[in-house]
C-alpha cells in the first residue's frame, strides 16, 4: 500500500502504517478524550482524558494488528507468503503473496482474525470485571477495548467480500461449487449489496445522528470499492486462465551492455520504445535497467555514468518462466509494482513480459468476448 512507512517487524513480517492511520488516530483520540472518558470519569483532568484517549487508540490498533497477524500466521502455515501488514484508516490489511489454494485454507485464514478479536474482547472484559464496581482509568480503557474488539469481530464476520466473513462465505461456496472464480463473483456481489446498505443506511442516519452516519456511509463506499475490485480480479483470472507467459512475452527484446552510458541507454529506450532493458554481460544477464532506475539517477550525470552503476541487480529482479500462468505473472506485477518482468528459463533470458502488453492482451480478449 502506497503512502505508508514501516515501523518494524513482528514474526518476520514487516509492519507499516499508512498516512490515513494518523488521521483516524487523531480523530479517535479526540473523540474519546472529549466524550467517552469524561462521561465515565467526570472528576479527571483534561490531560488525563487525552492520555487515556491516546492509550486506547494505540491499544485498539494493537488489537487490529493482532487480528491481521492471525491471518498472516495461518497463511504462512498454509504455504502462502506474507509480504507485510499495513494499518490504515479502516483498520488493517495483510499483503499476502497469493490467494489460498484450497477452500479449507481460505476458511482457516479468514476465520482466525475474528476469533482473535473475540478472544481479545473476552480478555479485556475479564480485566474490566476484575476491577469491581468502582470506575477507574484501567476499567474505562478495558471496557472500551472489550466493546470495540467485539464490534470488530462481528463486523468482520459480515458475509461481504472482502471482509473476513465474505472470505468465509467464499470458501464455503468454493467448496460446494468447486469453482473459485464463481465463488468470488457470488461473494463479491454479496459484498456490494452489504456495502450499499451501509451507504444508504449511513446517509439516512446522517440526517438523525450527524457525522457518525456519514462515517458508516464512508465505510460502505470503501467496501463497495473493494468488492468491485475483487470482482474485476476474478474476471481477469478467468480471461487469463490457461494462458502461458510464453504466448505474449516479447521474444525480440533488445539488450544492452553494462558499460553503456545512461544517456545512450535512454536514447535506445526511446528508439526501441522499450521501457526496460535486460543488461547482459557476455551471455549472462546481470540485471535490469528500467525507466525508474534512470529517473533515480541525477540528470547531470547521465552523459558520464554507466548503466552498471544504476541497474537493478539480478538478486533484486523478479522474473517469470515461459510456462508460468499469466494470472500469476499479473499478480506478481501488481503485488510488487513492476511494469515488466524478464522471462527466464534455466537462468537463460527468453524474453520480456510488460504490463502494457499484458493489459493490451486482456483488452483484446474482452473485446472479442472470449
Amino acid at each position: 500500500m502506497r503512502s505508508s512507512f514501516k515501523i518494524g517487524r513482528i514474526l518476520g513480517i514487516e509492519i507499516g502504517i499508512h498516512v490515513s492511520w494518523l488521521l483516524i488516530f487523531a480523530f479517535l483520540t479526540w473523540s474519546l478524550a472529549a466524550s467517552y472518558f469524561p462521561s465515565i470519569l467526570p472528576e479527571e483532568s483534561s490531560a488525563t482524558y487525552w492520555l487515556l484517549g491516546a492509550a486506547s487508540s494505540l491499544s485498539l490498533f494493537a488489537s487490529v494488528l493482532a487480528h491481521e497477524l492471525g491471518h498472516s500466521v495461518v497463511a504462512r502455515r498454509n504455504g502462502i507468503p506474507v509480504k507485510d501488514i499495513t494499518l490504515f484508516i479502516f483498520g488493517g490489511a495483510s499483503n499476502i503473496g497469493k490467494e489460498a489454494d484450497t477452500p479449507g485454507a481460505e476458511f482457516r485464514m479468514a476465520v482466525t482474525g475474528p476469533l482473535i478479536s473475540f478472544a481479545l474482547a473476552a480478555i479485556f472484559y475479564v480485566v474490566y470485571s476484575a476491577g469491581g464496581p468502582v470506575e477507574t482509568a484501567l476499567s474505562a480503557v478495558t471496557l472500551y477495548l472489550a466493546q470495540i474488539n467485539m464490534i470488530l469481530g462481528i463486523f468482520n464476520l459480515l458475509p461481504g467480500f472482502p471482509l473476513d466473513g465474505g472470505r468465509v462465505f467464499r470458501s464455503l461456496v468454493w467448496k460446494i461449487t468447486g469453482n473459485v472464480n464463481k465463488a468470488t463473483r457470488i461473494a463479491a456481489t454479496t459484498g456490494q449489496v452489504i456495502a450499499y446498505l451501509f451507504i444508504f443506511g449511513g446517509i439516512a442516519l446522517a440526517f438523525n445522528v450527524g457525522i457518525s452516519g456519514l462515517w458508516l456511509a464512508l465505510i460502505g463506499w470503501f467496501l463497495a470499492s473493494a468488492a468491485s475490485a475483487s470482482y474485476q480480479q476474478s474476471l481477469l483470472s478467468e480471461v487469463l486462465k490457461g494462458i502461458k507467459v510464453s504466448q505474449i512475452a516479447r521474444l525480440d527484446l533488445h539488450t544492452i551492455s553494462p558499460t553503456l552510458t545512461v544517456e545512450s541507454a535512454l536514447n535506445e529506450m526511446l528508439e526501441k520504445r522499450q521501457r526496460a532493458f535486460p543488461v547482459v554481460e557476455g551471455s549472462r544477464m546481470i540485471g535490469l535497467l528500467s525507466m525508474t532506475d534512470i529517473k533515480r539517477s541525477p540528470r547531470h550525470t547521465w552523459s558520464s555514468e554507466t548503466v552498471s552503476s544504476i541497474l537493478t541487480p539480478m538478486n533484486e529482479v523478479k522474473s517469470v518462466s515461459p510456462d508460468d500462468d499469466l494470472a500469476a505473472a499479473l499478480e506478481l506485477m501488481q503485488g510488487g509494482g513492476f511494469n515488466q518482468l524478464p522471462v527466464l528459463e534455466g537462468g537463460a533470458l527468453r524474453g520480456m513480459l510488460s504490463r502494457a502488453d499484458l493489459l493490451s492482451y486482456i483488452q483484446i480478449k474482452q473485446e472479442l468476448g472470449r
